[in-house]
C-alpha cells in the first residue's frame, strides 16, 4: 500500500484501517490485534460447537462456560481446585538469626539433613538481610567530643520452609542440638 508522505503526516494511524463495510468515514474500525472483546464472546467465540457471539441471548449463557484449550480463562470452579495444590496445607517455617555465620550456616545444613532424611520437601535456607546495629559512643567523657568510636552488631538471617511435614519430621527437628549462638524461631 503506498501512501504520499505528505497524506500520511496528515491522517491519523488509525485511519488507515477503515472498515470496507461500514460506508460511515468518521467510525473507525482497529485491527482484531487491537480490538479488545468481551469476556462472553471470546468464550464463545472460541468454543467450535457454540452459536457466534451475536446470537447468544442471556438466558442461553450458562454459569460456567466450557473452557476449550488455549483460551487462557480458568473455569470458576477450579480456581480453588488449583489453589490446593499450589499451596501447601500446612509447613515449617525455621528463623534461624546469629551474629556468626558459620554457626547459622552449620545449623541450616542440621535442619536440612533432618528433613531430608524423613524425605519432606524442602525450600531453603533463605538469606534474609543482614541487620546492622551501630552503637555510637565517646571517646572521652569529658573533651574532645570530636573523637567517637563505632560498634557494630550484625544479626545474619536464614529463612527455611518444610512443606507437608510428617510426624517423624516433627519428631526429628525436635531431637537436634543446635548450638547456643543461634536464635530458632519456628512457625506452625
Amino acid at each position: 500500500m503506498a501512501v504520499s508522505a505528505s497524506a500520511a503526516s496528515t491522517l491519523p494511524l488509525l485511519s488507515l484501517h477503515r472498515a470496507s463495510e461500514n460506508p460511515n468515514p468518521t467510525s473507525l474500525s482497529f485491527p482484531s490485534s487491537l480490538r479488545a472483546s468481551p469476556l462472553r464472546s471470546r468464550v464463545a467465540a472460541s468454543a467450535s460447537a457454540a452459536p457466534p457471539a451475536e446470537t447468544i441471548s442471556d438466558d442461553q449463557v450458562g454459569d460456567a462456560p466450557e473452557a476449550t484449550e488455549g483460551t487462557g480463562i480458568p473455569i470458576p470452579s477450579s480456581i480453588g481446585d488449583d489453589g490446593e495444590q499450589l499451596a501447601p496445607k500446612q509447613k515449617i517455617r525455621i528463623k534461624l538469626r546469629s551474629y556468626w555465620v558459620p554457626l547459622i550456616e552449620d545449623s541450616c545444613k542440621k535442619i536440612m539433613e533432618a528433613a531430608k532424611t524423613t524425605n519432606v520437601k524442602t525450600m531453603g535456607p533463605v538469606p534474609l538481610p543482614t541487620k546492622r546495629r551501630i552503637y555510637c559512643v565517646l571517646n572521652s567523657p569529658h573533651v574532645h567530643k570530636d573523637s567517637r568510636f563505632h560498634f557494630e552488631i550484625r544479626t545474619h538471617q536464614r529463612l527455611i520452609d518444610i512443606m507437608y511435614p510428617t510426624a517423624q519430621t516433627i519428631d526429628s527437628l525436635m531431637q537436634l542440638q543446635l548450638p547456643a549462638g543461634v536464635d530458632v524461631e519456628v512457625k506452625l
